[in-house]
């Protein structure tokens, strides 16, 4: 049994079942969260890395729930995949 591959699949199979079942849930926590740091920011709040506002600006959450359905769902197979591996090693 590698343990690595066990402890790995074991966490990409959690995040990947919590990505694909609550999907809107955190779509929602990232869009909040970038927008209380873009608040943040336009109150002269300092930046935690260079150019940090442009980066907020230039890529922002996903709108749809869909792309967090897909990451889920690969984060679950892999997951899966990767048990399967620790089990059959």
């Amino acid at each position: 049994m590698d343990v690595k591959s066990l402890l790995f699949g074991e966490l990409f199979l959690a995040s990947g079942l919590v990505m694909l079942i609550f999907p809107r849930r955190i779509r929602l926590y990232a869009e909040r969260k970038v927008a209380a740091r873009k608040s943040e920011l336009s109150a002269r709040s300092s930046e935690r890395f260079f150019e940090e506002r442009r980066a907020l600006e230039a890529y922002p959450p996903a709108r749809t729930n869909a792309l967090w359905r897909m990451k889920g769902a690969c984060l679950t197979i892999l997951g899966l995949a990767l048990l399967g591996l620790s089990y059959f090693r």
